[in-house]
């Protein structure tokens, strides 16, 4: 049957999440690599879900350019997520884009070498704590994870026309299809919640390019 989800940050203000408790939510945990960075909504967001029993995932935003940034960010990420540990039910997610352009005009070159290099260290360090881990990336950039990344979840942003309705079914590349932005970030997925499990995690996803 599926689910639908929203993902949310500090930029979408206090969002009245008593609408979504039929649905999931996934929440952004911070970005970069110093704990200064941390969402300014993500405990309030948390605290939300959990009072209103909605299952929710986070992720997190990553500028890493390097190992050592890569490293760094994973911690940071860790180290915030820790206190929810057994209430986080869909998936801790690394979100590698460059949205605005800040790893090209710090030199960072974008391919699959690289890419996937620091992505899979970060997962690796998460899958350690027994986490369900997973990639967020649009459609475009799943040719930038080799295979050292073919054991982590995807969580793929494919929109259409982003008119707000689901236009095509993304299944195939992952277990969470962000299918549109309006009015706000939609999320589907068709697996069970035990999908997100740590052990479900360790079983390689979809086709990779």
């Amino acid at each position: 049957m599926g689910m639908y989800g929203i993902d949310i940050s500090e930029h979408n203000g206090e969002i009245d999440l008593s609408e979504y408790q039929d649905q999931f939510v996934i929440i952004r945990a911070g970005w970069g690599w110093s704990i200064e960075q941390k969402d300014r909504m993500f405990e309030r967001n948390v605290k939300e879900c959990i009072r209103l029993k909605i299952p929710f995932g986070v992720y997190w935003y990553s500028y890493a350019v390097d190992k050592e940034s890569a490293e760094k960010e994973a911690e940071v990420f860790l180290e915030v997520i820790e206190p929810y540990r057994k209430d986080i039910r869909m998936g801790v997610w690394v979100d590698q884009e460059d949205a605005d352009g800040w790893k090209v005009k710090n030199g960072f070159e974008i391919n699959q070498k690289c890419i996937t290099e620091l992505t899979s260290l970060m997962c690796s360090k998460i899958r350690q704590k027994g986490y369900h881990t997973g990639i967020y990336c649009s459609y475009s950039w799943l040719k930038y994870f080799g295979k050292e990344c073919g054991s982590y979840d995807r969580w793929v942003a494919h929109w259409g026309s982003d008119d707000g309705t689901k236009q095509n079914d993304m299944s195939k590349y992952g277990s969470i299809h962000q299918f549109t932005t309006k009015p706000l970030d939609r999320d589907y997925c068709k697996k069970d919640l035990s999908a997100f499990s740590a052990r479900a995690g360790m079983h390689t996803v979809g086709r990779l390019f």
